[in-house]
């Protein structure tokens, strides 16, 4: 028994924590490159030109999940030109009682809210301008994780440009997860842990405890679905940026 739900334990962490945090990182990373290219031949307001709707989406996630979770906002602004003193792009200043246990957990969603505002913004937007592949896209989602395949299926090549031209602005704007982020981020990290492995411990002595592997597996492919296609989009923007 106690190795059934020490196994249900990890399962969860990992879909849960493990394969999103991943892809978190890696988004952050390449474009936060992708950004620092732009800096370079650009100067810093050229990030602003390459990534404002990213920009706002980004601060807009942090200020929904913030409110979300109960925490107070100070002030924010969703896009800011930089200046030689401040090159911040955007923030959201927000406060919140650190004795209240749901709060403190919010700051784990709060300091990631950008990723998954700016995948849901591209899925949208992949809706409405390239249907095709978006509905490929959910076909795919709706695999097991050994027949997971994507066929990319025929489409119209200017819904396709505008599509990606938007695309890009979004994933060089809003991926770039900033240290305080992944600060606010991790002061939130072990309440969320340990309230997964309390709620795992009660479903794993209760016949629910298989409809929460079948969700829990749903979710993890729609997230890891969505966040190969934007990792793509983000590589062809960082590589357009290295050589151009």
């Amino acid at each position: 028994m106690l190795k059934y739900i020490l196994t249900n334990i990890g399962l969860v962490l990992g879909l849960v924590i493990g394969v999103p945090f991943l892809f978190i990182f890696l988004l952050s990373a390449i474009n936060r490159s992708t950004k620092q290219q732009i800096a370079n031949q650009f100067g810093t307001g050229g990030q602003i030109g390459f990534g404002f709707l990213g920009i706002m989406i980004h601060e807009a996630s942090h200020l929904l999940m913030a409110l979300v979770f109960g925490h107070h906002v100070d002030q924010f602004r969703l896009v800011r030109f930089p200046t030689a003193e401040n090159s911040t792009l955007g923030y959201v200043h927000h406060t919140w009682n650190k004795r209240n246990l749901y709060q403190n957990m919010g700051n784990l969603f709060i300091g990631v809210a950008p990723i998954f505002g700016c995948c849901l913004s591209i899925l949208f937007l992949a809706k409405f301008t390239i249907p095709e592949v978006y509905q490929s896209l959910i076909s795919s989602t709706q695999q097991s994780f050994s027949q997971v395949s994507f066929m990319m299926p025929t489409f119209n090549w200017l819904p396709m440009v505008i599509f990606l031209v938007v695309a890009a602005n979004i994933c060089i704007g809003g991926f770039d997860l900033s240290s305080a982020d992944f600060d606010n981020s991790k002061q939130g990290f072990w309440q969320a842990v340990i309230f997964l492995i309390l709620v795992t411990l009660i479903i794993s002595i209760t016949p629910l405890q298989d409809d929460l592997l079948a969700v829990l597996s749903h979710f993890t492919m729609i997230v890891i679905v969505i966040s190969l296609f934007n990792l793509v989009i983000s590589v062809i923007m960082n590589l357009i940026f290295r050589f151009i």
